[in-house]
């Protein structure tokens, strides 16, 4: 489940990436593998946070990501991975600058 949702994680910061222009938080949503997943990016100063909930709303999540790491919690219990490590599964991301 974590390997699913590094690559969800990973998708939801891509889809993110263009409405995370300004310091206000932007809310969206996306389905993948039939969960729903809606989230807020907001960047602070150097880290851009994506915060959530999945599975209709029942499983939360926080991510902060910064140049070359990713951390947070999913379903309240510690993620944390390298941007590398999501590009690994082709998935390009851009961290806050």
């Amino acid at each position: 489940m974590l390997r699913s949702f590094i690559s969800t994680a990973a998708a939801a910061l891509v889809l993110a990436a263009p409405a995370v222009a300004s310091a206000q938080a932007q809310a969206d949503s996306f389905a993948y593998k039939g969960v729903s997943y809606s989230y807020t990016t907001e960047t602070k100063g150097e880290e851009k946070i994506v915060r959530g909930t999945a599975y209709a709303g029942k499983v939360p999540f926080e991510l902060h990501i910064r140049k070359k790491s990713v951390e947070g919690t999913f379903n309240d219990r510690p993620v944390s991975f390298t941007l590398n490590d999501v590009k690994k599964l082709g998935i390009n991301v851009e961290a806050a600058k």
